[in-house]
C-alpha cells in the first residue's frame, strides 16, 4: 500500500524514453497501467461497475455492495438516488484501491433482447443522460473517476460486437444514441471508453469523427479515451483518432507495432506525445485523490450501506397491474402463503458478465417473504414449480474445500502445472482457492505460470437432496456462450447421489485446444463452472405448485430471467421467459386468480397470460436486498413508485427494430428516432403492454394548476401535484414536449423533464421544471447543429407517455441552433 508524490506531467514526458512512453499506451495487465518506477509514475487500478466494485479478481474477490442493474436504477427516476448510490460506490472504490470505475453504461436500447441492455438506464436519451450524470457526479465527488461512458458508440448488441456495423443515419446518432453522453459531460469527466462494434464502417476506436469530432471537439471532452477490453483493432489508426489508452494489458495493438509505425512515417513522434500526456495526467489525477496505490482491496458492510442498498431496491419495483386491490398484503386473514417460481429461492440480483460480482450479502424472496410473513402471524410454503435455469445451477452452496472442510467456506482447489499431472505425479506450480464453483483464470494468477498448462480442481461436494445431475464435458466439446463465448457448450449426465453423504470431485482441465480462434482472449487460461441439479419432471413440479396455490390464502408466484438468461457476450435468442415458465404461471391464474405474480428481469419480457393476471409486479435485478424489495412492496413496507424506463412491448415482433436486429455485418438502425416510446404511442403502431414511465401507486394522485412561461430560448413549467389517497407515495411528473408546426418528422412527443415528489395522504406540492433549449431542439443534417424553431409548442405532464393529465402552450419567440455543450445562438432561417 503506498502514496506516491503528484506527478507533474508535462515535466515527465520530457523525461521519458521513447519505448516508456510507447508502453504507458498499453496496459499492465487486466486492471492496471503500466508503471514507470524511476520517474515516480505508479500502476493506476480501474475495476468493472457498473452496478457494483468488483476490484481485481473476477473470482475470489472481496466480496462488495450489489445495488440494482441500470434498468432498475433508471425506474427510480430519481436522480438525487443516482447520485447517492455514486457517492457509495466512490466509496467503496476508495477501500479497494480503485482509482478509476468503469461505468456507467449509457447506451439507449433499441432492442429489449440486446445482451446488455440491463446494464443501461433507459431507452429514452434525456432519462438515460440524467440518471448518469447524478451517478458520476456521486462517485466523482469521492475524487474517483468514471469511465464515462461505456460504450461510446452505438453498443447495442452483443452478437458479433466486435467486429459488427451499426449503421445510424446521423440525426438518429445526434438525438438519441450520443445524447447521453452529451448530458453526463457536463460532469467534466476524466475518462471515456470507446466501444467494441464499427459505426458506419468504422471500429469506434479508430474512429476520428467520433472521437476527436463529437467527442473532443463537440463534447469538449478533455481526457484520456481507454478502449474497452481487447477493443483496439490497430495501431496508427487509433492513435490518430486519439485513443491514449489499450486495454487490458499486455499490449497487443502497441509495442512494437507503434515503434514500426513510427519508423514507416505513418506517426510521428508528437502523435505517441499527445496520447501519453493524456495517460499521464490520468495517473496524476489518481495521485491527487489519495487512494492508495496497490492497497489491498477492502469490503463495506455497514448499516447505512445496507440501507441504501435496500432504499435502491425499493426504488427500482414497478406495480404493473393492481386491479382488484390484492396488494398490499395485510390482516389476520393470510394465515398460509404459498410462495411458488424458481426466483424466489434464488436471488436474481444482477446480469451476467462485466457487471456480475460477488454480493456482500444476498436476500431471496423467499426469506424476505417469510419474514414478514411471520410478523403478520402466516407460515409460509414453497415449492419451485418450473426450472428457470440455463445451465446446471452452480453447486457453490454444497461444495466445500477437500481438506480443510466447510470450515474453509464453499469452493474449490485449483492447482496449476506446466505437465500433466496425471501422467506422473509432479507438484503444483501454483495454487489458489477459489470460493465458487465458477472459475475463470483471467486475473489472479501470477505472470510466471504459463498461460497453456494444466488445471485440477477439486472439491467436496455434499447434497441436500438425492437424484443430482452432474456435468461431463471431457470430450467432442462444441463452442458455447459461457466466459465470454470462450467456453464449451455444456454437457450433462446423470449420477445417483444421496442427500448429506459427500463425495469427492476433481474436474481435470486444460487449455491447449482453443474452442473459439476467432477470440479476443485466446490468449488467457480459460475457466470452468461445476455445476448440477436434481431431475425433476415439469408435469409433477406444475401439478405440485397448483396444489400449493389452492391450499394457501395467497399465492406469490416469482418467475423471470437471471444473470445466464441476460449477459454480456451473448444476445437473448427472443424475449420469452425461460421454457415452463409460461405454463406454471397458466397453471396458477387458472387455479388461483388471485395469484401475485412477481417478474424479475433486467429487460422487457413477453407476458402472454397478462390479460388474465390481475396483479403483477416487475422488479428488474435489485441487487444486496432483490428480496427484500419484493417482499417490502407485497406487505405495503413501502408504496412502491418505480416507473418503467423502456416500453414494454406484447412481443418482440412488434419492436420496430427487430427485422434488422442480430445481423452478422450490418446492423441497420433502420427505426432512426422512432426508439421506444416515440414508436409504439403513435397512431396505427403497435400498442404496449405497459407504456414508458407506467408505474402504479397504493395511492392516487392529481396534477392541476400548470402554468407554462418561455424564457429565452427555453420554458419553465410550474404545476402542482396533490396525493389524493390514503397512504404515503411518490409519483414521477413527466414532462413532455410536443412540436405543433414541425418541419421535419418529429415523434409525437419527447421526454424534457421529470421530478420525483414525495407526498403524505393530503398533501400538495408545488413544483417547476427548467426546460432547456434542447428541449425544444432537433438536429439538423443539412445545418450539421441542432435546431431550435420559433413557433408553438406544446408542453404535457404526465403520469407516463400515454397518461398525459395537463398541458399547456408555449411560443418561442426566436429559432436557434447550437452544437454539444455550446450556448445556443439567434439563427434566422427562411425555411423555419
Amino acid at each position: 500500500m503506498t502514496k506516491s508524490a503528484v506527478i507533474d506531467p508535462e515535466a515527465i514526458l520530457k523525461e521519458l524514453t521513447s519505448e516508456e512512453k510507447i508502453a504507458l499506451l498499453s496496459g499492465d495487465d487486466m486492471w492496471h497501467t503500466v508503471p514507470v518506477p524511476r520517474l515516480g509514475v505508479p500502476r493506476v487500478r480501474c475495476s468493472d461497475g457498473p452496478n457494483g466494485v468488483r476490484g481485481t479478481a473476477w473470482t475470489n474477490g472481496a466480496p462488495a455492495s450489489c445495488f440494482p442493474s441500470a434498468t432498475g436504477l433508471g425506474a427510480s427516476m430519481d436522480v438525487d438516488l443516482a447520485h447517492r448510490i455514486g457517492e457509495a460506490l466512490g466509496e467503496e472504490c476508495r477501500a479497494r484501491g480503485v482509482h478509476c470505475l468503469l461505468g456507467p453504461t449509457t447506451n439507449c436500447q433499441r432492442h429489449p433482447c440486446g445482451g446488455r441492455g440491463f446494464e443501461s438506464f433507459s431507452e429514452d436519451p434525456y432519462l438515460c443522460g440524467h440518471i448518469a450524470l447524478g451517478w458520476v457526479q456521486g462517485v466523482q465527488s469521492k475524487k474517483v473517476m468514471t469511465s464515462e461512458c461505456v460504450d461510446f458508440l452505438a453498443n447495442e448488441q452483443e452478437y458479433l460486437r466486435r467486429s459488427n456495423n451499426s449503421v445510424i443515419d446521423e440525426r438518429t446518432m445526434h438525438e438519441i444514441y450520443l445524447e447521453p453522453f452529451r448530458i453526463q459531460n457536463k460532469a467534466k469527466p476524466s475518462v471515456f471508453m470507446s466501444s467494441y462494434n464499427r459505426v458506419n464502417g468504422l471500429h469506434v476506436a479508430e474512429h476520428p469523427f467520433l472521437l476527436r469530432k463529437i467527442l473532443r471537439n463537440d463534447f469538449e471532452f478533455k481526457g484520456m479515451i481507454m478502449s474497452d477490453w481487447s477493443g483496439t483493432y490497430s495501431s496508427s489508426e487509433a492513435v490518430k483518432a486519439s485513443l491514449d489508452l489499450e486495454m487490458p494489458g499486455p499490449a497487443l495493438m502497441r509495442g512494437s507495432s507503434l515503434e514500426r509505425d513510427i519508423i514507416g512515417g505513418k506517426l510521428v513522434p508528437a502523435d505517441i506525445d499527445e496520447c501519453v500526456l493524456r495517460v499521464l495526467h490520468y495517473v496524476r489525477e489518481a495521485q491527487q485523490s489519495g487512494i492508495d496505490f496497490e492497497k489491498e482491496e477492502d469490503t463495506i458492510n455497514t448499516p447505512e450501506v445496507r440501507a441504501l442498498l435496500r432504499e435502491a431496491a425499493d426504488s427500482a419495483v414497478v406495480l404493473l397491474k393492481n386491479e382488484h386491490g390484492v396488494l398490499p398484503i395485510s390482516g389476520s386473514d393470510k394465515k398460509k402463503i404459498a410462495v411458488i417460481g424458481p426466483n424466489a429461492r434464488t436471488a436474481s440480483y444482477a446480469g451476467g458478465g462485466s457487471a456480475n460480482l460477488a454480493p456482500t450479502y444476498l436476500v431471496t424472496p423467499l426469506q424476505a417473504i417469510t419474514k414478514h410473513a411471520e410478523s403478520i402471524g402466516a407460515s409460509v410454503e414453497y415449492t419451485i414449480g418450473s426450472d428457470s435455469s440455463r445451465w446446471s445451477p452452480l453447486l457453490t452452496p454444497y461444495i466445500s474445500h477437500p481438506q480443510k472442510g466447510k470450515d474453509a467456506g464453499p469452493g474449490v482447489q485449483c492447482d496449476f502445472y506446466d505437465q500433466n499431472p496425471w501422467e506422473k505425479a509432479i507438484k503444483p506450480l501454483f495454487s489458489k482457492f477459489n470460493n465458487s464453483a465458477f472459475s475463470y483464470f483471467i486475473d489472479g494468477i501470477p505472470k510466471e505460470v504459463p498461460v497453456r498448462g494444466y488445471v485440477s480442481l477439486k472439491t467436496v461436494f455434499t447434497p441436500d437432496e438425492g437424484g443430482i445431475k452432474i456435468i461431463d464435458n471431457s470430450t467432442e466439446q462444441k463452442e458455447g456462450l459461457l466466459f465470454f463465448n470462450t467456453g464449451a457448450e455444456e454437457r450433462t449426465g446423470e449420477f445417483e447421489v444421496e442427500a448429506g453423504k459427500s463425495y469427492d470431485i476433481e474436474v481435470r482441465f486444460s487449455n491447449f485446444k482453443q474452442l473459439n480462434a476467432m477470440s479476443p482472449y485466446t490468449g488467457r487460461r480459460g475457466g470452468i463452472r461445476i455445476g448440477g441439479k436434481k431431475k425433476r419432471d415439469p408435469k409433477d413440479e406444475i401439478q405440485k405448485a397448483v396444489k400449493l396455490a389452492t391450499e394457501s390464502d395467497v399465492a406469490i408466484v416469482c418467475v423471470g430471467t437471471n444473470s445466464e438468461w441476460e449477459s454480456e457476450a451473448y444476445d437473448r435468442d427472443d424475449m420469452k421467459l425461460p421454457p415452463g415458465t409460461d405454463d406454471l404461471v397458466r397453471a396458477i391464474l387458472a387455479a388461483k386468480p388471485e395469484a401475485i405474480i412477481v417478474n424479475q428481469s433486467g429487460m422487457p419480457v413477453e407476458l402472454p397470460w397478462i390479460d388474465s393476471a390481475p396483479t403483477v409486479l416487475q422488479a428488474f435485478f435489485g441487487g444486496n436486498e432483490c428480496g427484500t424489495a419484493i417482499a417490502d412492496a407485497i406487505f405495503g413496507t413501502i408504496n412502491p413508485s418505480g416507473k418503467l424506463p423502456i416500453t414494454w412491448a406484447r412481443q418482440v415482433e412488434d419492436f420496430p427494430s427487430h427485422k434488422d436486429f442480430g445481423h452478422p455485418i450490418d446492423t441497420v438502425y433502420s427505426e432512426g428516432v422512432n426508439v421506444g416510446y416515440r414508436y409504439f404511442d403513435r397512431k396505427n403502431h403497435p400498442k404496449s403492454a405497459f407504456s414508458f414511465g407506467h408505474g402504479l401507486s397504493y395511492t392516487t394522485f392529481e396534477f392541476s394548476d400548470l402554468t407554462v412561461k418561455s424564457e429565452g430560448f427555453g420554458a419553465k413549467a410550474t404545476f402542482t401535484i396533490t396525493n389524493t389517497g390514503k397512504l404515503a407515495g411518490a409519483e414521477v411528473a413527466q414532462i413532455y414536449v410536443h412540436d405543433l408546426a414541425p418541419v421535419v418528422e418529429r415523434p409525437e412527443h419527447e421526454l424534457a423533464g421529470l421530478k420525483k415528489v414525495f407526498l403524505k395522504p393530503g398533501e400538495s406540492k408545488q413544483v417547476t421544471v427548467d426546460l432547456d433549449h434542447k428541449a425544444f431542439s432537433f438536429f439538423s443534417v443539412q445545418e450539421k447543429s441542432w435546431i431550435g424553431r420559433k413557433g408553438d409548442y406544446e408542453v404535457r405532464i404526465g403520469s407516463s407517455s400515454t397518461k398525459i393529465h395537463l398541458s399547456k402552450p408555449a411560443h418561442l419567440a426566436r429559432s436557434f441552433k447550437w452544437i454539444g455543450l455550446q450556448k445556443p445562438q439567434v439563427y434566422d432561417a427562411a425555411w423555419l
